[in-house]
């Protein structure tokens, strides 16, 4: 299906769409993001969702789910931009050479994912890194700006984009994936309509969001564990020494077990969920009316 509407309408739209998805669903990212850490081989803190819930709960209060939200909130409003707007902008030009449908999603996809962390993964960095520092303890931050402060003095450009290459190479093949299946489910949804409802959007969103959050997960994880590490050597999370992210799922593999890769998943699928239905819902909505308004 082609894109009908124009990449400017599709980048306003998903501005205003982007703080929406993420603030709404921000705590399971928190929790997923903590089970993440966790290593087989050390005494697991965690053992459930919901026991990850009353322990982070407990032990840091309502805050601990919120840690590192105000900045993902604001950052992430440009950086959902560029990436739904490089989404359709290469879509688009993609359709011109009469390429398979699925090469066009897929590759779109892919090339977002790359530009948009640009902006993702110091936010990722970020988050991340207060999101489990009661668990680690290896690092203090008292808040977002403390936490970009301190990064940037001590450990560089380096720091602020740790693990780069590893989050465009978990994260581009979710959102291949995702706008591949979201695509065909919008299609197979839609038929010979022009537009797609908001519920409609939401359910094909959903299912897409589920599905390639799941595949991803081992991805996801070796990044993660990057991420909380610093750049600096003297000072880095010994457990967490990947060379790369194909690397860190090998030892993951060899230390923890296969079932360690899977490790967060349903926490995953249940933040990608809801978070990729609200953000492509709104998208697909308020850009219906403001085409509608012109």
């Amino acid at each position: 299906m082609k894109e009908e509407y124009p990449v400017y309408i599709t980048a306003i739209s998903s501005f205003i769409a982007g703080g929406i998805s993420r603030s709404l669903v921000y705590p399971i990212d928190t929790i997923k993001t903590k089970l993440q850490v966790q290593q087989g081989h050390y005494k697991p803190q965690f053992l459930t969702i919901s026991g990850a819930f009353k322990t982070t709960l407990t032990n840091e209060g309502i805050q601990g789910l919120y840690r590192g939200m105000s900045m993902s909130i604001i950052a992430s409003l440009p950086a959902n931009c560029i990436y739904y707007s490089t989404y359709e902008a290469a879509k688009q030009y993609l359709f011109q050479y009469n390429f398979p449908a699925f090469t066009i999603y897929f590759w779109s996809g892919m090339l977002a994912e790359a530009v948009s962390c640009a902006l993702f993964v110091p936010i990722d960095v970020i988050k991340e890194r207060l999101q489990v520092q009661s668990n680690l303890q290896e690092y203090s931050y008292k808040n977002s700006r403390e936490a970009l402060t301190i990064i940037s003095k001590n450990e560089g450009i380096k720091g602020i984009y740790k693990a780069y290459g590893a989050t465009v190479a978990s994260f581009g093949p979710f959102s291949a994936i995702y706008f591949t299946l979201y695509e065909n489910f919008k299609a197979w949804t839609v038929g010979s309509r022009k537009d797609i409802g908001i519920k409609e959007s939401i359910g094909c969103a959903m299912a897409a969001g589920a599905i390639s959050s799941w595949i991803t997960n081992p991805l996801d994880m070796a990044k993660v564990r990057m991420q909380v590490v610093r750049a600096t050597r003297g000072a880095a999370i010994q457990r967490f020494q990947y060379n790369s992210m194909f690397h860190g799922i090998s030892i993951i593999y060899q230390v923890e077990g296969i079932k360690a890769l899977f490790q967060g998943s349903l926490s995953r699928v249940l933040f990608h969920t809801p978070n990729t239905a609200i953000s492509m819902g709104l998208v697909e909505y308020v850009r219906r009316i403001i085409s509608i308004e012109e």
